[in-house]
């Protein structure tokens, strides 16, 4: 060790081809990219990693691949970097190892693989170069880790921000909702009074009054559920009998243009929910798919059991558990949601409509709702055809709903 000091360089025996023979069978087995080159930069061996990070496989049998197999190389920072100014070359001329080296492998068809290497010079028995040996990292995965822990750590801040703002809203819409009711007391003994003075327009003008007052009232409820500041009661609920209770308000709410059908599974399992929540819930989502259908058509809401496991359920949430599931779905074949704006549907206060026609909370609400009962909740929809929700709630017991007839008079689950 005394003729070979640290950070040297390794030095090879005398008998070279068996050292290459011998090297390159060992370095097949890593699992980390490996290659050498001799001393004139030339590569001579590598092994399957190495050519899967260059996303090839050089010839180097004529001696014209130098320093690495790489299409390219690129600086951490992605400027292009020379071959004979790169520190392969360098390494060659130092005699010097260089560790924990970032760069960026360029491949032909335009990828790049982020790598760190390791480049060690080969000495011979004098102490001559005689090559360089490079280890290099696929650093993809490493990247693809550190930017999962960054999104969960920056999704667990937004969380926190977002219970302290719940919090602190809660309080402040008790507080507006304790003037709203003083304001619709005040409102409701002044519509005598406007009535008997029989001036249409003030009539009009307290109508107005009263609308908004009603519908600000609206608004302060619904941030009192999304901030969670009320006590929940489960119940044990047949969904069938649900939605067929729900027939006439469902009905109402469609109107003349647009047909209402009920598909309800006769083995439909019961669920365990908050019955005001899980009616609210389903009404949000049949008013959404009325909008969505202005000029007619049809809304479907069926129930079915399902085995959701994560191999077949891939868009589950955190509290996702495998096991039995019944389903609530509400199809429309509405004007359907652009994809762009799909993925921001659960936001508070988004809302694809005009101004005035929605608050933007309620599918907001709806997922809020649904995670607390453990369930989950997934929208597919394509412009033009339509928009599909479904909810997700674990069975709850082994009883099934009883065979039940339609609104629309088919035998559910036709």
């Amino acid at each position: 060790m005394a003729d070979n000091p640290l950070g040297a360089g390794l030095r090879l025996p005398d008998d070279v081809p068996l050292v290459r023979k011998l090297g390159h069978e060992l370095i097949e087995f890593l699992p980390v990219g490996v290659y050498l080159c001799n001393a004139a930069g030339q590569l001579t061996t590598y092994n399957s990693k190495a050519a899967e990070i260059w996303g090839e496989a050089p010839d180097v049998s004529q001696g014209k691949v130098k320093y690495t197999g790489a299409y390219r190389l690129r600086s951490e920072d992605g400027a292009h970097m020379p071959l004979e100014q790169s520190p392969l070359a360098a390494v060659l001329l130092s005699k010097k190892p260089i560790t924990n080296l970032r760069m960026i492998v360029e491949r032909r068809d335009g990828s790049q693989v982020p790598i760190l290497a390791n480049i060690v010079p080969l000495l011979g028995k004098d102490g001559n170069m005689v090559g360089f040996m490079n280890s290099i990292q696929d650093l993809r995965q490493h990247a693809a880790q550190e930017q999962l822990q960054n999104n969960l750590h920056n999704a667990l801040l937004q969380a926190q921000k977002m219970e302290q703002i719940g919090k602190v809203g809660g309080g402040v819409v008790h507080e507006f909702t304790n003037q709203l009711t003083s304001l619709s007391m005040s409102l409701a003994l002044m519509e005598k009074e406007i009535h008997d003075a029989g001036s249409e327009q003030l009539q009009a003008r307290y109508a107005l009054c009263r609308e908004a007052t009603e519908k600000v009232t609206q608004l302060a409820e619904g941030l009192l559920l999304f901030a969670r500041t009320r006590p929940r009661t489960l119940e044990r609920i047949d969904p069938n009998q649900l939605l067929l209770g729900m027939s006439t308000l469902v009905s109402n709410e469609a109107g003349q243009q647009i047909h209402c059908q009920f598909s309800l599974a006769t083995d439909s399992s019961f669920l365990r929910a908050n019955r005001q929540h899980l009616e609210s819930a389903i009404i949000n989502l049949v008013t959404n798919a009325c909008a969505a259908m202005p000029d007619g058509g049809q809304l479907t809401l069926s129930t079915f059991n399902i085995h959701l496991d994560r191999s077949n359920f891939p868009q589950h949430n955190a509290n996702f558990k495998p096991g039995r599931y019944v389903v609530i779905r509400i199809e429309d074949t509405g004007t359907g949601i652009a994809p762009e704006a799909l993925e921001h549907i659960f936001a508070p206060f988004y809302t694809t409509r005009a101004i005035g026609k929605s608050t933007g909370l309620g599918l907001t609400m709806v997922r809020s709702f649904v995670t607390d009962m453990n369930g989950q909740l997934t929208v597919t929809s394509r412009l033009g055809e339509g928009t599909s929700v479904s909810l997700y709630f674990p069975c709850y017991g082994t009883e099934h709903s009883l065979a039940i007839t339609g609104s629309d008079g088919t035998s559910a689950g036709e």
